[in-house]
């Protein structure tokens, strides 16, 4: 029961956890920007055994995520629930080699409520935007 339970999760988080930027390989984030999130941890030392487990494979990546997510320090969502970029953590190359990145989110409000994965890179402000 508890690897059908693995592997139920898995399944689950193949199909919700991709955040609305992984199809974008080169997005730069920053502060303000809205995401896309489908799971999300609530501290510095989980999301980054996530990080050190997507270096390493999708299977250890997806397993870190259920075991988190199962001990209850990450959550998932049924559909990607928005959330405002705050911060960057890490910077990082995936098990694909994609640059990837930890990014603080937080509410409407802009109080700091997890830690969430992304494609792409987090950045001060975007090339292209001064007046």
């Amino acid at each position: 029961m508890k690897y059908l339970m693995i592997a139920l999760l898995s399944v689950l988080i193949s199909l919700v956890c991709v955040n609305g930027a992984a199809a974008e390989n080169s997005r730069e984030w920053t502060d303000g920007d809205l995401i896309q999130v489908g799971v999300l941890c609530k501290d510095e030392d989980t999301i980054l055994e996530i990080v050190n487990a997507d270096i390493k494979s999708e299977r250890d990546v997806l397993l870190q995520m259920n075991q988190s997510i199962v001990e209850g320090f990450c959550i998932s969502f049924p559909m990607p629930a928005y959330f405002i970029v705050i911060k960057a953590l890490v910077h990082y190359k995936d098990h694909r080699g994609r640059e990837s990145v930890v990014l603080g989110v937080g509410n409407a409000e802009r109080v700091f409520v997890g830690w969430a994965l992304a494609n792409g890179e987090f950045v001060k402000s975007k090339k292209g935007n001064s007046i």
